[in-house]
């Protein structure tokens, strides 16, 4: 009997780390908002750059990504 490997799915990976990430820092503004350490227009601000360093991690992510599979995959 033989059992199917369990592939690790990229796009799949990539997009919970994205969503989680997103929370993540969309929960620490709100919390530091509610607590008046961030003004309203700081917090807004702070999100905008948030939403741009979360693309970026996003990207360095495929990089590695492919980097690793580059050097791991083996010719079928």
């Amino acid at each position: 009997m033989s059992l199917k490997k369990n592939f690790y799915d990229k796009d799949v990976s990539t997009k919970n780390l994205v969503t989680t990430i997103t929370g993540i820092v969309t929960l620490v503004i709100t919390i530091l908002s509610s607590f008046g350490i961030l003004t309203p227009e700081q917090s807004t601000e702070l999100t905008v750059h948030a939403g741009g360093l979360i693309g970026a991690v996003n990207t360095i992510v495929g990089i590695v990504a492919a980097i690793i599979l580059m050097f791991k995959a083996k010719d079928a």
